[in-house]
């Protein structure tokens, strides 16, 4: 029987990338051998039970632990980088590296150097999902090869979350979430960076926002870079339901250069199964999601 992949279902089900943009606000990576990964992270091959706690108390107080390496591409990584203060240190001593990382789930920050390049976390976790090794790897390779060292921070990681968006990534300390990349965006997704401004085809929404404002902040987005208008943010206007079901419909208003936009959606269900396991098992569950259905200059209703 041939195999099933979650990012071949997602995309025929019409399933939208867009609104899926929260980050995590605190990331820890520390290096560990690509081939010793296993499902969970801090279960990994050749870890002690002390640091596999460790790592664990992290996961469980709100933090992302992601288990990196740089393979394919030159130099090392430090044993650990917090982020977003996007400060790394080695550690020679285990016990000191757990006491660093109990020490940052405390909010204290372990001394070390400042990294000031933004970091692009890729996910190759083959263990996890074999979406995140079909795409993920090609993508990372693809990164590494043209990136500028000096410039980029580019490292392979356990699971992010969204799998069945492989490949995906998460830049920080930007905390900017992307998804479907492949190895043929890698150019432009890196020359958008350089330049300071978000690539706009694989990103999801801003993190924190809700899932409609997201949608419609990027679509607006979109709308100003065709019309050769580059844009951080949008500023909207309008009130989300309390209550949405399927087919909920509902229209926000932007200003672009003083011009009235109005973006309309509609929420919708779509069944989800977020990684290849899923899909294999025949599970997944009904989830509404918003959908963007068109964006426009605001016309007038007075007669």
């Amino acid at each position: 029987m041939s195999h099933v992949f979650c990012t071949d279902v997602c995309r025929e089900r019409g399933e939208p990338l867009e609104g899926l943009g929260d980050a995590p606000q605190r990331v820890l990576m520390l290096a560990w051998p690509r081939g010793k990964w296993r499902t969970p992270r801090w279960e990994s091959v050749d870890m002690s039970p002390a640091l596999t706690r460790a790592l664990h108390e992290a996961s469980q107080a709100g933090l992302h632990v992601a288990l990196v390496d740089k393979v394919e591409a030159p130099g090392s990584l430090p044993t650990l980088h917090a982020l977003p203060e996007n400060v790394f240190a080695d550690f020679a001593d285990e016990a000191d590296l757990i006491q660093a990382i109990a020490a940052y789930v405390d909010g204290q920050l372990f001394a070390g150097q400042r990294d000031t390049r933004p970091t692009i976390i890729c996910c190759t976790d083959s263990r996890r999902d074999a979406c995140c090794a079909r795409h993920g790897f090609s993508t990372y390779k693809a990164l590494v090869a043209i990136a500028d060292p000096k410039r980029f921070n580019i490292v392979q990681a356990t699971h992010i979350g969204g799998c069945r968006f492989a490949a995906s990534l998460l830049v920080m300390p930007q905390r900017q979430r992307y998804g479907r990349m492949s190895a043929g965006l890698a150019p432009a997704f890196l020359a958008a960076l350089e330049r300071g401004e978000i690539y706009l085809p694989s990103y999801k929404g801003r993190s924190g926002q809700p899932e409609p404002v997201q949608i419609a902040e990027l679509a607006a987005m979109r709308w100003a870079d065709e019309r050769g208008r580059t844009l951080s943010d949008v500023p909207l206007s309008g009130t989300i339901p309390d209550h949405i079901s399927e087919g909920t419909r509902l229209t926000l208003g932007a200003e672009i250069g003083g011009e009235r936009l109005s973006i309309h959606l509609h929420a919708q269900n779509f069944m989800v199964q977020g990684n290849c396991a899923t899909v294999a098992e025949g599970g997944g569950k009904m989830t509404l999601r918003w959908c963007l259905d068109s964006i426009g200059p605001e016309t007038s209703t007075a007669s």
